[in-house]
């Protein structure tokens, strides 16, 4: 496919409308859809950023509703649109030589003819590569067919060039470049209006979007594909060419977007694991945990804190061991030092209690007392011995001996505070090794032996240097003992925190994901709601908005069926993903049926022609043609009738296009189609192809009138009543032809150059709308230039009303001569 060509979602056209408003009335009519779920509705029918914008909160505006009935403007607006003016192909397919498909660029029914082989499909083929960057009939073929596109009798360039009257532009020229010998997808695309530089690729004519939707080509190849695809592939396509592919879109995306805001798989099996994970598990938060999980709606703050460790429940078997990993011992430097402190200050006070103390500080008490005596009463002699006297001298020596006293037993004193603080340190180290106690589920080998040296450490001994001989000699077993039950523990704990770490990694993962659903659960309610919604209503949708083409495609097979004994029943769009299929019903003399068993081949490619035609003329397209490549190949006579009448309706207000191998359609068509246009396709030697023209309308209706004049046999009166007839509609239809073409060319308005030639009705108005002169001034000084034109004016204007009595061959000759002056644009 040429890179040139990708496409772009365009905007929805005035029928996505219809089906919009469908979708507000049924919305309207279901009390259980809240007004956010139709917004997300009507999201999910625009694109994926619109309804991922819907869903975060950001709704799109409501569309005002349809009015019942629409004003005359609005009943008659359409599109702007484009004709085909001409297909130009150098070195491509069957062409070589450069070759020019002229058409008029305007509506009507043009046959292009030609044998197989002729180079006819080549420029539809072109043509679809110019607007599509593909082909059909290339992308569902053999590989061999894709690559030997290139023309074997002419070579570089290669091109392809296909102008377009566009409405309110003019001439817009479409081209496809080849370089060299590159492959096909290595193209160049490029579009340039009148007056414009050329744009890369064709995005720019804005039909993307409208060739998915009105797609105006098809070949005999898509034709057959319609029907002969797998069930859900005729469904696809007939959604996308009726326009119904938004139900199903947004159905798809909707369903995306509940699945996506669901618990995934993934999230439920990680649920079940961390159930059966923390229900074997021995831990006490693992109880915890599972307790919680086990709710329809967990606490999810409470499994956070147990994951994390930040609160919740202790673990009481892995406190109690990391109690025993804090179990206490002094360092020997300290149980050393104590023990000295207490040998020592118990040696000093048994040393010094060897005086006698107690009548020393007795014998104190009572020289105090004499000395008071002394100060009291003067000398006198001693009141205890009666032979001393107590006088100055003895005064002086008595208080000297106090004062030596005093200091002997103030040191006494603190010999024992100095034992008693020893004493105290000691006994605070003896406290301060808690006895070991568990009783939890993990065997410790250690916790006896270090039981049993707490217990031999804190001993109780009587002396004083029993006790601090004792501390020493007992701690290094303390100490080992107590080491061992540490290590023992801080493995048993490291054990238990080992094997909760993953369980507490894995459940903090689930509380995050768990929080992100309940965060979103407000949403997938409301994505909910939307799918409930679109999938109770989609087949209603469809075949709603399927039903006014399905009536127009019964309308179409009427005309096409012509012998065929099936009527063409319902046509409805059913089932959903794997199963949806395209259910088409009839009746075969009156007795219901399927219409896709029982229709022959001829039938079901008529009846996919009764399906395209009426969205390929969609009033909402933009293409103003349609180009049909061999359509009638497997129609019996009789379609091919009904077939001509069909293409006659359409091109009433279209540019219809067919291309045809097989000579019934010319005939049928020169039969029964009044100003339709017959060209034919010639391939020459080395690829030459030309396009002749096979009696346009003014040709054929001259012809018609020069049969006319050699027949011998049709009385006088009978061709002075017809020969006029015949030569005015060989005129009008010229000058339509050369004003229809002018005007289209230099972009003007479909529907005001159409309301000006129905608003032209006399053959004097018609030519004045199709030869250039100043239309200030009388049209008949054009006649009077040459004598010719005035003998033709008369035979189309006063012969139509009797005005001629004879008409002979060389007045059919003058108006021949007209016709030429008109297509030329003769002055």
């Amino acid at each position: 496919m040429c890179d040139a060509n990708e496409q772009t979602a365009g905007e929805a056209g005035p029928n996505d409308k219809h089906l919009i408003d469908a979708v507000l009335d049924l919305a309207a009519k279901d009390t259980n859809l809240s007004d956010e779920a139709e917004l997300v509705v009507l999201a999910a029918m625009q694109d994926d950023q619109s309804l991922a914008a819907a869903l975060g909160g950001d709704y799109p505006t409501r569309p005002q509703p349809r009015p019942e009935t629409l004003s005359s403007e609005q009943a008659v607006a359409e599109p702007v649109g484009a004709f085909i003016q001409s297909i130009r192909v150098k070195s491509f397919r069957g062409i070589g030589p450069e070759a020019e498909l002229k058409l008029t660029p305007a509506p009507g029914l043009t046959v292009v003819a030609g044998r197989n082989g002729s180079g006819k499909s080549s420029f539809a083929e072109a043509f679809e590569v110019a607007l599509t960057g593909t082909s059909y009939r290339w992308s569902h073929s053999a590989r061999a067919f894709q690559v030997h596109w290139r023309n074997l009798h002419a070579g570089d360039p290669r091109h392809i060039r296909v102008d377009l009257a566009e409405e309110g532009v003019g001439t817009t020229t479409v081209g496809v470049d080849w370089e060299g010998e590159a492959d096909f997808d290595a193209c160049s695309t490029w579009v340039q209006r009148k007056g414009q530089p050329r744009e890369a690729g064709v995005s720019s004519l804005g039909w993307d979007r409208a060739l998915e939707l009105y797609r105006p080509i098809l070949s005999y190849e898509e034709l057959g594909g319609l029907l002969e695809a797998r069930p859900s592939d005729l469904y696809d396509a007939l959604a996308v060419l009726l326009g119904l592919e938004r139900v199903t879109d947004a159905q798809q995306r909707l369903a995306a977007a509940v699945k996506r805001l669901q618990p995934s798989k993934s999230f439920r099996d990680e649920s079940a694991d961390l159930k059966r994970l923390l229900a074997d598990a021995t831990d006490e938060r693992a109880r915890q945990a599972y307790a919680q999980l086990r709710k329809h709606r967990p606490d999810l703050d409470s499994l956070q804190a147990l994951a994390t460790g930040t609160s919740g429940p202790v673990n009481s078997d892995v406190s109690a061991l990391q109690a025993l990993t804090r179990i206490h011992v002094p360092s020997r430097e300290e149980v050393v030092n104590a023990a000295r402190d207490l040998r020592v200050a118990a040696e000093d006070l048994s040393a010094a209690e060897g005086t006698a103390e107690a009548v020393a500080e007795r014998r104190t008490t009572l020289l105090r007392e004499a000395l008071k005596l002394h100060g009291d009463h003067g000398d006198g002699s001693c009141p205890v011995c009666g032979e001393g006297t107590l006088d100055a001298a003895w005064r002086t020596r008595v208080e000297e001996e106090l004062t030596r006293e005093d200091e002997r037993l103030r040191e006494q004193r603190e010999r024992r505070r100095r034992l008693d603080a020893a004493r105290t340190a000691v006994e605070e180290l003896i406290r301060g090794v808690e006895a070991p106690s568990y009783q939890g589920q993990t065997s410790l080998e250690a916790l006896d032996a270090a039981h049993a040296a707490v217990q031999l450490w804190a001993r109780p001994t009587a002396e004083d240097a029993t006790r601090a001989a004792h501390l020493v000699e007992t701690y290094d077993g303390l100490s080992s003992a107590i080491a061992a039950l540490r290590s023992e523990a801080v493995v048993a704990v490291t054990a238990q925190q080992d094997a909760w770490a993953p369980l507490a990694g894995r459940l903090a993962r689930w509380v995050t994901e768990a929080r992100e659903l309940r965060q979103s659960e407000p949403t997938l309610k409301l994505a909910k709601s939307a799918l409930d919604f679109v999938k109770s209503n989609a087949t209603d949708l469809r075949n709603q908005a399927l039903e006014p083409l399905a009536g127009k495609a019964r309308s179409i097979w009427g005309a096409l069926k012509q012998e065929s004994n099936v009527d063409l029943g319902s046509i409805q769009l059913d089932g959903s993903s794997t199963r949806r299929h395209v259910k088409v019903l009839a009746e075969v003399d009156g007795v219901e049926a399927g219409a896709l068993g029982v229709m022959s081949q001829g039938e079901l490619h008529a009846l996919a022609l009764a399906l395209f035609l009426p969205r390929a003329t969609a009033d909402a397209s933009p293409f103003r043609f349609i180009v049909l490549d061999d359509p009638i190949q497997a129609m019996d006579p009789e379609k091919v009738d009904g077939f001509t009448r069909v293409l006659a309706k359409l091109a009433e207000d279209r540019q219809v296009i067919v291309l045809s191998h097989d000579d019934r359609l010319p005939e049928a068509v020169r039969r029964t189609v009044k100003g339709a246009r017959i060209l034919e396709v010639c391939r020459q030697a080395d690829s030459v192809v030309q396009v002749a023209s096979c009696e346009d309308p003014a040709k054929r209706y001259l012809n018609d009138a020069f049969a006319l004049t050699r027949d011998l046999k049709v009385p006088n009166d009978v061709q002075t009543r017809v020969l006029p007839g015949l030569c005015r509609m060989a005129v009008e239809a010229v000058a339509r032809d050369v004003y229809m073409t002018r005007r289209y060319a230099a972009g003007k308005s479909r529907a005001d150059t159409e309301a000006a030639w129905q608003a032209a009705v006399t053959p004097y108005q018609r030519i004045a709308l199709a030869v250039p002169h100043d239309h200030e001034a009388d049209l008949h000084r054009w006649f009077d230039v040459k004598q010719y034109r005035r003998s033709a004016w008369r035979v189309v204007t006063r012969g139509v009303h009797g005005g001629v009595h004879h008409v002979p061959r060389g007045m059919v000759e003058d108006v021949k001569r007209l016709v030429e002056d008109i297509r030329s644009g003769a002055a």
